[in-house]
């Protein structure tokens, strides 16, 4: 099995001149997200503002909706049809690999809701650091709590709780709390173990040393994974407050512990810590 984590840019398609790079390309996947990919697009807009980019939206399913929707509303937005559904990493993956002449690439989910001036809050930090990988915004549920997409990388315990969805019935429990960082008073820009995919802002350079996604993860654990490996190559991971977005957190089905999607979960976790060596909260120190 080819080990995507390795992957990086062909020789050939490295570009030796950074400032012949275009800004920033952002990222969504849709699977007929209807009304949630339109409010996200729209919100986008007025978070990106002047800023040079191009923007990618993957059909991971047959979608003639959106497709017509676009073509309208956002002639320039670059659609990319499946032909066959592929996971969270597989769709990244062939984006980043088909359009390598950018410095930034901006993944970002259909339900989320862009603040004002989030994605150039995202940007400053990057500019700012040349050693930051990955930089994610403060995430927000809809009635303005604080989700917690700032993460400590996973232990044992904490995996089989969450499988298991323990930790609805059993509330407060420490481990999970420490896992949530919910003991953390976060400064502006703080480095943390790993961020959610839900609005991932990567590096190009960092991506040429690190490698991509991980494709044996189809769905859940790949962004964990990335961001370990960032740690690992000595790039820094990092959390902005002052960037801000609402997340609806569609992922319902991973709550059903029979759900395709927590199967999926269970088999991302196994997978994670057999990658690991069943060390993933000491991935680091590897």
């Amino acid at each position: 099995m080819t080990d995507y984590s390795k992957t990086a840019s062909s020789p050939e398609a490295s570009i030796k001149d950074q400032e012949a790079l275009k800004e920033l390309a952002v990222i969504t996947i849709n699977h007929q997200h209807g009304e949630k990919l339109k409010k996200m697009l729209e919100s986008l807009m007025l978070s990106i503002d002047d800023l040079a980019h191009q923007i990618y939206v993957v059909n991971n399913l047959d979608d003639r909706e959106i497709k017509s929707w676009l073509a309208e509303s956002y002639p320039e937005i670059v659609l990319v049809d499946n032909e066959q559904p592929k996971g969270f990493a597989g769709n990244i993956n062939a984006v980043i690999k088909n359009h390598l002449d950018y410095k930034f690439f901006l993944l970002i989910n259909p339900d989320v809701i862009c603040l004002p001036g989030m994605v150039d809050e995202l940007l400053t930090v990057m500019r700012q650091d040349s050693q930051i990988g990955v930089a994610g915004p403060m995430l927000l549920n809809m009635d303005g709590s604080i989700q917690p997409s700032r993460r400590r990388f996973a232990s044992l315990p904490v995996l089989i709780v969450r499988a298991l969805h323990l930790d609805s019935l059993f509330k407060n429990l420490a481990s999970v709390d420490a896992y949530f960082m919910n003991d953390v008073d976060f400064d502006d820009l703080t480095p943390v173990n790993w961020l959610t995919g839900a609005v991932m802002l990567l590096r190009k350079g960092a991506l040429d040393e690190v490698g991509l996604f991980d494709e044996r993860f189809y769905m859940y654990f790949e962004d964990e994974d990335l961001c370990c490996r960032m740690w690992q190559k000595g790039w820094k991971v990092c959390y902005s407050k002052t960037a801000q977005a609402y997340h609806e957190h569609i992922a319902e089905g991973r709550k059903k512990i029979l759900s395709q999607a927590n199967i999926h979960h269970i088999t991302s976790a196994f997978k994670m810590l057999i990658k690991y060596h069943g060390k993933i909260s000491r991935c680091i120190d590897q």
